[in-house]
């Protein structure tokens, strides 16, 4: 089923139901609201944009659970979260993925932290800092690749403007002097 305005917007309701309740340290109707977008994710295609927004509703169902002590069930949602980052880097999306990753391991190392497991959270902010590091790599590349592909552009349209420029044959006209 293709995407449609209602899904889009009904899950854009759930999420900001969830993060309004979540600030109000109201974390069991925050993850419900937060529960309700999955079934409608589930019947949408995979592709980076979509896996951003399913990580986000497990991330944030995570953060729920970490908040409420519940660190089994929120490092099960961060787990989830990360193994769509690693899909995406799979088929070749370095930048999404990596993004998606980070971002999971991220959420987990605070949720260890606030479990009282502080230097396992440590650990896996340093991997957090090689992945990010990984990550400007890939966006240096990509940045490179686009800007390769402007030049080239802008060639082809000087390229097409020179040659519909050329002068068109006519009188000649001697300048008065």
């Amino acid at each position: 089923m293709p995407l449609r305005v209602s899904t889009i917007c009904l899950r854009s309701v759930f999420l900001h139901a969830g993060n309004a309740l979540s600030a109000m340290s109201k974390d069991d109707e925050a993850r419900k609201q937060y529960e309700k977008a999955l079934p409608i994710l589930d019947g949408e295609p995979r592709s980076s944009r979509l896996d951003w927004e399913r990580s986000s509703f497990l991330v944030n169902i995570g953060n729920t659970y970490s908040r409420q002590g519940d660190y089994k069930n929120a490092d099960e949602m961060y787990t989830k979260a990360e193994k769509l980052g690693e899909e995406q880097c799979e088929v070749g999306a370095l930048v999404d993925g990596l993004g998606l990753i980070i971002v999971s391991m991220r959420a987990r190392a605070f949720a260890l932290k606030r479990s009282g497991k502080e230097d396992e959270g440590k650990k896996i902010m340093r991997e957090v800092l090689t992945k990010q590091v990984e990550l400007d790599k890939e966006l240096i590349k990509h940045k490179d690749e686009v800007k390769k592909v402007m030049e080239v552009g802008k060639e082809e349209v000087v390229t097409a403007k020179d040659e519909s420029a050329a002068p068109v044959a006519g009188p000649e006209v001697k300048a008065q002097g």
